[in-house]
């Protein structure tokens, strides 16, 4: 038994009391001792002391963030998740988030899982101003459903970088905004469509028009435009109230609508009239598709009111020709067609 010994120093008393103390502080479940009586008035000691103590209240306090991090990440109104930085590795998501994606949840956190692979695309060019600056706020993209039968949301995305077990990782927050979107392209549309016909506006059909004119002087391609106004709209409105007209001029609109090409512009320029601009299209083109809807005009049975007709005005871009001018042009073409009888088309 005494070679079993041999070349170890027992600890003395003092020095067992120290440990023991010290125990106390470090290991967690331990009662918190007593400062032995030898060591109160020890300045060494008493430096350790604090030491350790102070490491334990940074430990409580870090223990307590994290705790309060967690509950408000879980309480969030908004999407949330966190990635790893450099893999794009989901690590942890809120619920919102998981109503958001309406996925089951054992299947959001596979071990393979890489944000861009799930969800959305988080471009490359966040994950550099992350890296240099820490935080990226304001990005707005589409977040696909796990569902097909949902469409995608628009999330307006914020992203900053958070520490976790000593490694970058990227908290994203992602607040929908679809409702909003909705409303704002709803808003849009209305500002640049008839609200009878569905079709562009005089506003947006002029501005259009310009924009036209202006590619066909720089491409040097053709452009032409078919002014159509209805005709005897008057007497239709006298005869059967303007309740009847206006849904002519609703069937009217949809005529052409459904017969020009996908290219091909459509607005109401004014009560009983439509602009039909062709790119790429020179005279003869106009008057293809200015015969064609006229004999389906021709044959179309309108609500109420049975047969009705309408007149074709055709203009051609030229060189240097203003908005208003190539306007003025197909006008003076339909009027000279209405002066022939109507159900006809004239060039000018």
């Amino acid at each position: 038994m005494a070679k079993a010994f041999i070349g170890m120093t027992m600890l003395n008393k003092d020095t067992k009391e120290l440990i023991d103390y010290i125990k106390t502080l470090v290991i967690p479940g331990k009662l918190s001792g007593i400062i032995p009586e030898q060591f109160i008035q020890n300045p060494d000691f008493l430096e350790l002391d604090a030491a350790i103590k102070s490491i334990q209240n940074s430990v409580k306090e870090l223990k307590l963030a994290q705790e309060n991090f967690e509950l408000g990440f879980q309480m969030m109104n908004e999407a949330a998740i966190i990635i790893t930085m450099e893999e794009g590795q989901l690590v942890a998501y809120n619920k919102a988030f998981a109503d958001v994606i309406k996925i089951r949840e054992e299947e959001i956190l596979d071990e393979n899982a890489r944000v861009p692979d799930l969800y959305f695309e988080l471009d490359k060019r966040v994950i550099e101003e992350l890296k240099e600056s820490g935080f990226c706020n304001g990005l707005e993209m589409e977040i696909a459903v796990n569902n097909e039968n949902e469409a995608a949301i628009i999330g307006l995305v914020s992203s900053r970088v958070i520490n976790m077990k000593g490694k970058p990782h990227v908290l994203i927050i992602i607040k929908d905004i679809s409702e909003r979107r909705r409303l704002e392209e709803e808003i849009k549309l209305l500002s640049i469509t008839d609200k009878l016909t569905q079709v562009y506006n005089r506003i947006k059909i002029d501005e259009i028009l310009e924009r036209e004119l202006e590619r066909s002087e720089r491409t040097e391609r053709p452009f032409a435009i078919i002014l159509v106004d209805i005709d005897s709209l008057k007497m239709v409105n006298e005869t059967y109230g303007n309740q009847i007209g206006d849904t002519v001029i609703v069937e009217y609109a949809k005529i052409i609508k459904e017969n020009v090409r996908s290219i091909d512009i459509v607005g109401r320029w004014n009560g009983e009239e439509f602009l039909i601009l062709l790119p790429d299209t020179d005279k003869d083109g106009a008057i293809v598709l200015a015969e064609k809807l006229r004999v389906i005009i021709d044959d179309f049975n309108f609500t109420k009111v049975g047969k009705l007709t309408a007149s074709f005005g055709i203009a051609e871009y030229k060189k240097d020709l203003l908005p208003a001018n190539i306007v003025s042009r197909a006008d003076l073409a339909l009027n000279k067609a209405k002066d022939k009888g109507r159900n006809q088309i004239e060039i000018f």
